[in-house]
């Protein structure tokens, strides 16, 4: 009978409610802001040196106003929109025709791929721009407006205030599954006018509890106490009461800092309450949402320090922390005199980032060059992991380079060299093979330093280890597949190479690679270069070769598909994302 009259109940008010929604305020002015609340709400995976600050705050109509223009519908009934983004050709765009010839179907299914969420630099780069572009959609039949699934992605890496910037610029009227992702996108993005505006017009008629709270929020944040209270009733009566939700609604209107206790279901809109009242996102409450949630626990320095490295560890490959927001989280931690004394046999027991915490600390407090070196490697491997180099190198830069080379430390030149190159330190990389030697070690790792920054120097050393190889790596000899990586893509990225070097990478690059490692269908291939054929195709290229190398980066891709990928790059205009890409791959190639 409870249940019964539960529902009963629930519908009178349901229909009372749509009346409100109906005639009363279909634009709530800007909630107010409590005394003493935050003006400017603050934004994920382990940090030292002084933290990066937040990502510029996002202000509200710097896009522009949506308008109807570039409006795009297909058989499906799905509507696109007029064309958004904040990166269009003056700021690192790929064009706003970037789709033109492309299949809407093929769009669709490799963007809902796209490795945005990704610790490698090259996928996170490269993903981040396809994705923020300012661009007409696709012709075709379509199952999602792209903006939806540009808009989930940006969130699910942790990009709050990109996500947001697309929210507040276009609205498809009737589309539930963009709508719960726009609204999603404006409360972690703490879009106060826009929160209540038409632009969540869901709110007013939906029976769903998420809009029902939303709904709660508005009515309550505008003054309208009875249609706030009205819409409580409602939520009450579908046995759905909130009290966590209640007390922050609560303490933002009355500018009290009241901890709301525990959160059984948080959603976007409890971390928007909860930042709103100036409280912590703790990451308690981080670890039953996502990547956007965790990433406001990690850099709350009102959190504990171990509070924000279990938040930055859930995220740690994501690439939603920036290194050195992980540095600041790494240094903050307390660890114990035992452990350090022991770092290399406890490291392994440990998730990442509290491993990296414990290496670095133990190397830092180090003095002998021996034993630094050996704790910066095992930090560098990351337990045999060569996906991790890019980011372990960054976070061990600063040791990195406060190890000179020396005779003892040959078996550790390689890796620390190479996360130097990484890092940037290339002359300091250098140093580690002053010393001319006839081996693949050493001539790789010239035409790497020439590929990642060339100067007159390096392109002599280039040219004599490219002849090197020219005399030593014939194809009958079943050259080191680094060495063939080497030549191919010093040859597709136009760096200068004698005669005898350039047609032995030729006939390389012809050639299949064997061995153990992810090699994309032959399907694929062909489909990238018949997109590389047509300019206008410019965005589906991006996306076919972010599918190939994934999110965890190119290190055990065959060296034909890599230099394949690194052409097609540079013949489609994108240069640096081309070298950037063959300096990962030849970084962490397998040796």
């Amino acid at each position: 009978m409870t249940v019964c009259r539960n529902s009963a109940v629930a519908g009178l008010l349901l229909a009372a409610l749509a009346s409100v929604g109906a005639y009363g305020q279909s634009e709530p002015p800007a909630p107010p802001v409590a005394s003493g609340s935050p003006q400017t709400l603050t934004g994920d995976d382990q940090a030292p040196e002084p933290a990066a600050p937040p990502p510029a705050e996002f202000k509200p109509g710097i896009l522009g106003t949506p308008t109807q223009s570039g409006v795009t519908s297909n058989e499906l009934g799905i509507v696109d929109g007029a064309a958004v983004g904040i990166l269009d050709d003056s700021n690192g765009g790929l064009g706003q025709s970037m789709w033109t010839g492309s299949q809407r179907g093929d769009i669709e299914d490799l963007l809902g791929k796209i490795p945005l969420v990704s610790a490698d630099p090259f996928a996170r780069a490269l993903a981040r721009r396809v994705v923020l572009t300012m661009s007409e959609a696709p012709v075709g039949p379509a199952k999602r407006a792209l903006a939806t699934i540009r808009i989930e992605k940006l969130l699910q890496a942790g990009m709050i205030n990109e996500a947001g910037a697309i929210a507040v610029t276009l609205q498809l009227n009737g589309d539930e599954d963009y709508g719960r992702v726009q609204a999603d996108a404006l409360l972690y993005a703490g879009s106060d006018k826009e929160l209540c505006s038409d632009l969540t017009a869901a709110r007013l008629t939906s029976a769903d509890l998420y809009w029902l709270q939303l709904r709660t929020w508005c009515f309550a944040a505008t003054g309208d106490t009875a249609s706030a209270e009205l819409t409580r009733s409602v939520i009450d009566a579908q046995g759905a009461t909130d009290k966590a939700l209640d007390a922050l609604m609560a303490d933002v209107l009355t500018g009290k800092l009241t901890p709301p206790g525990e959160i059984a279901r948080p959603t976007a809109l409890h971390i928007y309450l909860l930042r709103k009242a100036g409280l912590p996102v703790t990451s308690s409450i981080a670890s039953k949402l996502g990547t956007a949630a965790n990433v406001l626990a990690a850099r709350d320095t009102r959190n504990s320090p171990a509070d924000r490295l279990a938040a930055a560890t859930r995220i740690s490959q994501t690439g939603a922390l920036g290194p050195a927001e992980i540095l600041d989280i790494l240094n903050a931690q307390d660890i114990a005199a035992d452990q350090l004394a022991q770092a290399t046999e406890v490291a392994p027991t440990l998730a990442f980032l509290p491993a990296q915490s414990l290496l670095r600390r133990a190397a830092t407090l180090e003095t002998r060059p021996v034993a630094r070196a050996s704790l910066l490697t095992a930090a560098l491997s990351a337990g045999g992991n060569p996906d991790r180099l890019t980011l372990t190198a960054l976070l061990n830069a600063a040791i990195a380079t406060s190890i000179k080379p020396d005779a003892s430390l040959t078996s550790q030149r390689s890796l620390i060299a190479r996360a130097l190159v990484l890092a940037g330190r290339y002359d300091l990389a250098a140093a580690w093979y002053s010393k001319a030697a006839d081996d693949n070690d050493t001539r790789t790792f010239q035409i790497l330093l020439d590929i990642a920054a060339p100067n007159a120097a390096r392109d002599a050393a280039a040219q004599i280890a490219l002849s090197w190889f020219a005399a030593n790596a014939a194809p009958q000899q079943d050259p080191a597949p680094v060495a063939a990586l080497a030549l191919g893509l010093s040859d597709v990225l136009g760096r200068p190479m004698p005669a005898d070097a350039k047609t032995l990478a030729a006939t390389l690059e012809g050639m299949r690679g064997d061995g153990a490692g992810r090699r994309p269908s032959a399907e694929d291939i062909s489909k990238l270069e018949e997109a590389a054929s047509q300019p206008g195709r410019r965005g589906e290229v991006a996306l076919r070769i972010l599918d190939i190398v994934g999110a965890n980066g190119p290190f055990d891709l065959p060296a034909d598909v890599v230099i394949e990928c690194v052409r097609v790059l540079q013949q489609s205009g994108l240069g640096d994302e081309a070298r950037q890409l063959a300096v990962e791959a030849l970084v962490t190639a397998p040796r």
